[in-house]
This record gives structure tokens, sequence and C-alpha cells, in this order.
């Protein structure tokens, strides 16, 4: 009998989480269990409902891909990552890798490559997009500068575009501890403004710039 695998669908668009599910029900083994619009609901969602894979954009709010993966691999190792992205770029795959993904597809070969990298994931293998070139991937050196999870958190919302008071209300915290990790950010990445905080913080693979900021 063959084995069919659970699946969570987690991208902030609803219209691809629709074209997602569609065509992952035209093979059969694979079963949308859940959906969710960024990494938080997803793991509120996964505390209580078991999947076998996880599919995820990288470009979310509040908690991007890259910080889903960290978490994802952390609270539920047993759970295998497909990122399906829009973006490219050898340094979020190296750091997606790094992190604990297991696939990662571009989402316009989304139709020709879905398949095959479940099947290689499902295996025990991995799955590298046919247009990302593998070589450069793995030449690319993962950062290795250390953020906490609430650094994380504040770049991400800094990135995103708030001030420094609509951080400290997103997370709960006193402006004087929003502006401490603002100013630990500044230090860590050597940047002098909120300019060249993003700009260092994206040449270095650690946040996914807004749609919207792609060209700038």
């Amino acid at each position: 009998m063959t084995r069919s695998y659970r699946i969570i669908l987690v991208d902030d668009h609803n219209l691809v989480r629709r074209g997602l599910a569609a065509l992952l029900l035209t093979e059969g083994r694979y079963e949308v269990v859940a959906e969710a619009s960024d990494g938080e609901e997803a793991l509120r969602i996964l505390e209580e409902t078991p999947v076998d894979l996880a599919i995820l954009d990288l470009s979310m709010p509040r908690m991007n891909g890259l910080e889903t993966i960290r978490r994802l691999n952390k609270r539920f190792p047993k759970i295998k990552i497909l990122v399906l992205s829009m973006y490219g770029d050898e340094q979020f795959v190296s750091q997606s890798l790094h992190d604990g993904a297991k696939g990662y597809i571009l989402k316009h070969a989304m139709d020709e490559e879905l398949f095959q990298a479940l099947d290689a994931i499902c295996n025990g293998g991995q799955y590298i997009s046919s247009a990302i070139d593998l070589g450069r991937v793995e030449e690319h050196s993962v950062d290795q500068l250390e953020l906490t999870v609430r650094e994380r958190e504040v770049l991400q919302l800094i990135v995103d575009g708030h001030t420094t008071t609509e951080v400290a209300d997103i997370l709960s915290i006193s402006p004087h501890t929003a502006t401490r990790h603002r100013a630990n950010l500044m230090q860590k990445l050597n940047a002098h403004s909120q300019m060249e905080l993003v700009k260092n913080a994206a040449q270095r693979g650690l946040i996914i710039l807004p749609k919207n900021l792609l060209d700038v």
C-alpha cells in the first residue's frame, strides 16, 4: 500500500496556497491537512496537527521563512521542509538548507519540479531546483553572525518598516528594550543608519526583503 503524506502549506498568499493544494491533489499521495499565512500561525497549528511535510515561502510578514525554518526544525525536527520561493539567491538557499530545509524550488518551476522534490525528500534525500547553481550554493558560506531570536524578530520588523515604538508594541516589550535591541543590531551588523542596517542584513542573507523593495 502506497503511503500518504500529511502536508501544511505556509504562504501569505491565499491564491498560491490554493494552486499548490490543487496541484498536490492530482498526485494522490499528498494530503494538505493545514494551511497558514505566516510562520507564527504555522507553529501554533503544528502544536495540535501532526504533519510529515511543510511547504513554505520565504517572504512572509512578522516571522519570515528563514526564521520559520529555524523554529520548525528545533520544535518539530521530524517534519521535512521544502522551500517554495521566488528567491534564487545562493545565500537564501544555503541558509535554508543550513537551518534544516531538505529542498528548495522556485515558484515558477513548481509545476515541473514539485513532485520530484517531494519524492526526493520523502525518500530521505535533498532536492534543489535545476535553475539554481548548486556549485555556487555549496561554495557560499553560511553567515555565522549570532543573533538572538528576539534580535531576529526586531530586525525583521525594522525591515518591514516599523518604528521602534511599533516594534515595542508588537512584541509586547518596553520601548527601552526595543531601542537596546536595535542598538545591538546596529553594532553587530556594523551599520550606522537604518538603511545600512537593512542593506547589510540582506547581503548576509539574514532577512527577506519585502517584495516591493526588491528593486530598490
